[in-house]
């Protein structure tokens, strides 16, 4: 009873302290960083907002806020939670669910629009070994709203049970907790205008900057500019992964020694911190980021090397995205297998011999002969539907620069050969021979072949072109050959001069999208797909909108994005601008796809759900029905409602997966049975009546099955046997009564059981 009412009392503190993006306005110093003064000693990591109140005005103004508060757009999703809350209310919600929901959603909106920071900082002193080294916090600045907040506090406390809720005293302050602080040490309350909330912080160290913050944010802040600061993240990893060292050499210094030593390897254990910055300019979404690795580095990114934006020269004019970077594969290679060899301690010898069998039965070397034919730069472009008519779907291509260009196509050429030798037909290779005396090669996956993504490669100016289907591929060698006026290139367009214009030093990735066009090409797709999906919602109960909404004056606005990543000798920096769009819609058709799969999925979860909930309830009942017999001389009771009282909710007799039609009990009880008897005896199943291919059974020995029709009547019928009686008409829902079948024989083990 203690630890539910602790649990509740957690529930009050999280819901105190949740915290939501909203958008951002620009300004010297943010709420978010503004809040970031305040922060205690020891920061392992936190997540800050500035909030909705500060940040609606410029949201407005972008792209993802035009779209948010488009009528369409409010209207559909206004459809889809009212499909939501009725289907609630159908399955057993009721309205006092929906008004909960409804309730919690107010408190969320009350939240997000006043700026939030979570965090987690590091215990100082000695901590006990089975206590956590670290406390978590939120800390909210209520400004003129404390009246509200303080309102929300005292209504959550009222839920949780006010009488589980005391004054307690962290350090100098009062605040409020649960009275049984035994478990984790939790407290709520107000410092000015600050409502605090933090767990396993009993000193209150949460509290010491609130009152007196620090004259200037976080150095780590002034690496990366603001852009209004909708959301400010910050790790310290030096201290994250001193805290796994710390847990983990408490049970195995071993183990800690060989994550140490993996990590140098890989030079992960260089990583200092790590700060990112999401904010709005205009219509786009600006993010900056710093990864702070000190020069010299080494592992894997020694592998990162300058990318020359020039090689996007051979990108085509009309491609929807494009990347080029600069990444020494054999580098990593090398610093990879080395972290493994260390990993695997002394079975290091095996990976070295499973490598060399297979380059043995394969001809090839992977680091001497394919990895060391790689230049290292690298270029990616996706073509959408209708840019080439060859591939109407549209697809990829991918360039790499190579060192060695016959070395390549012959180890190429090797592998693939090899992988169609062993995949029994599962994946085929082709050869044809141009008129420029290259060599065209064909890669089919027959299942892939149907989506009409069939790579085929050739090697052309010292370049692998290998494009997501042939049209694709000749397409990018005919982009690749061609000189002067004749190539149109990305880097001519409108586009991307306009938001590539100025390039950072020591350059290490670039990235560009063309907004516009990705997500009208995206949306197009998604409506050929919806009609699909809404039809696998109405099979699950829910009645989607018909239509996606128009957002075409919304879309016609859009501008493109570029995304950069550069090295500085203190670390790895980077920033973005554009719409915010491009991750959600890159592979939209997929999403929709996977939407039309995941309605019937969720209608099985559901079933799911409660065939386990109904398995639960059956191992309740016998754990029940074990503590009556040991109550009455190890004698079962003559029904179940006999033992009622020994269920602890008169709910567990009733199946989840009882329709609500059914007039029926939910389970049956077969009495007449003592502990002595045989354990395998089934003793409570689901009512027949409303099962179909599977039926929970709970036996004598406490263990639930699920088991199918035909096994279920043949244990029955044992039962019934070994009890000398006669089993009662089994009949099944929407089936025929089933007769039992001749009882099969015993088995040995079961023998010696009896």
């Amino acid at each position: 009873m203690i630890r539910s009412r602790w649990i509740r009392c957690v529930c009050v503190a999280l819901v105190c302290g949740m915290g939501l993006v909203g958008a951002a306005v620009a300004m010297a110093d943010s709420p978010a960083e503004e809040l970031t003064k305040r922060l205690p000693d020891g920061i392992v990591g936190f997540v800050a907002t500035s909030g909705g109140d500060a940040l609606k005005g410029d949201f407005e103004k972008t792209s993802l806020g035009r779209i948010w508060n488009d009528p369409g757009v409010q209207s559909f999703c206004q459809a889809i939670k009212s499909q939501l809350l009725t289907k609630m209310q159908a399955d057993g919600g009721g309205p006092d669910q929906t008004k909960q929901i409804d309730m919690v959603m107010g408190m969320v909106q009350l939240v997000a629009d006043r700026p939030v920071v979570l965090g987690v900082a590091q215990l100082k002193g000695p901590v006990q070994k089975e206590k956590p080294p670290v406390y978590a916090f939120a800390i909210l600045n209520s400004g003129t709203h404390k009246a509200e907040f303080e309102a929300l506090v005292k209504k959550l406390e009222t839920l949780a049970g006010a009488e589980s809720i005391a004054d307690v005293n962290v350090g100098p302050a009062k605040m409020r907790g649960p009275k049984d602080q035994s478990d984790l040490p939790l407290y709520w309350g107000w410092s000015d205008d600050y409502l605090v909330v933090a767990a396993n912080d009993a000193q209150g160290v949460a509290l010491q900057y609130l009152q007196k913050p620090r004259a200037t944010a976080r150095e780590h802040l002034k690496k990366v500019p603001s852009g209004g600061d909708a959301v400010v993240v910050h790790a310290d990893l030096q201290k994250a992964l001193g805290i796994v060292d710390a847990v983990v050499r408490q049970k195995d210094a071993k183990t800690a020694d060989t994550i140490a030593a993996v990590l140098k390897e890989l030079g992960l254990s260089g990583m200092k911190t790590f700060t990112s910055r999401v904010g709005f300019a205009g219509p786009n979404l600006v993010t900056g980021s710093f990864l702070e690795v000190p020069a010299p580095r080494t592992g894997l990114w020694v592998a990162l090397k300058p990318a020359d934006p020039a090689l996007m020269d051979v990108v085509d004019a009309r491609a929807v995205t494009a990347s080029t970077a600069n990444f020494d594969v054999a580098v990593a290679y090398d610093a990879i297998l080395r972290a493994i060899k260390t990993a695997s301690g002394e079975a290091g010898a095996d990976v070295e011999k499973g490598l060399a069998a297979f380059e043995s039965e394969a001809k090839v070397s992977i680091r001497k002969d394919l990895l060391e034919s790689l230049a290292g730069p690298v270029a990616f472009y996706t073509l959408g539907m209708g840019a080439v008519s060859e591939a109407p779907l549209g697809g990829g291509v991918v360039l790499i620069k190579l060192k060695d260009a016959r070395l390549f196509e012959k180890t190429m050429t090797s592998l693939g050969g090899f992988a169609a030798a062993q995949s029994k037909g599962a994946f085929q290779v082709s050869e044809q021979k141009r008129e420029d005396e290259r060599t065209v090669h064909t890669w089919m996956i027959p299942q892939l072949a149907m989506m009409q993504i069939m790579p085929a490669w050739s090697v052309v100016n010292d370049y692998a072109v290998i494009g997501s289907n042939a049209g694709l591929h000749d397409a990018a060698v005919k982009q690749m050959v061609s000189t002067g006026e004749e190539r149109k290139s990305i880097r001519g367009t409108a586009g991307y001069k306009e938001v590539v214009s100025r390039l950072p030093d020591n350059l290490v990735s670039l990235d560009y999208a063309d907004s516009q066009t990705q997500y009208t090409q995206a949306m197009t797709a998604f409506q050929q797909f919806w009609p699909m999906a809404t039809m696998f919602a109405a099979q699950a109960g829910l009645k989607l909108p018909p239509m996606l909404p128009s957002l075409g004056e919304i879309i016609k606005d859009m501008k493109p994005s570029c995304q950069s990543f550069w090295a500085g000798s203190d670390g790895i920096y980077g920033q973005y601008q554009g719409p915010g769009l491009e991750v959600g819609l890159s592979s939209v058709a997929g999403v929709a796809v996977g939407a039309g799969v995941l309605m019937p999925a969720l209608a099985l979860a559901r079933q799911q759900a409660g065939n386990v909930a109904a398995m639960l309830n059956l191992k309740q009942i016998g754990l029940g029905l074990m503590m009556y017999a040991d109550d009455h001389q190890g004698d079962w009771p003559a029904d179940l409602e006999q033992a009622k009282s020994y269920f602890g909710s008169p709910k567990i007799l009733e199946s989840p997966r009882k329709p609500k039609d059914f007039g029926g009990p939910s389970y049956v009880y077969v009495s007449g049975q003592s502990k002595t008897m045989y354990p395998g005896n089934i003793v409570v199943y689901e009512n027949p009546g409303f099962c179909t291919d599977k039926i929970n059974v709970l036996f004598l020995d406490g263990h639930v099955e699920s088991m199918k029709p035909e096994a279920f009547q043949r244990e029955l019928k044992e039962t019934y046997e070994r009890l000398g009686r006669e089993m009662p008409e089994i009949k099944f829902k929407e089936e025929l009564e089933v007769k039992p079948r001749v009882p099969r024989p015993a088995k040995p083990g079961r023998a010696a059981q009896a």
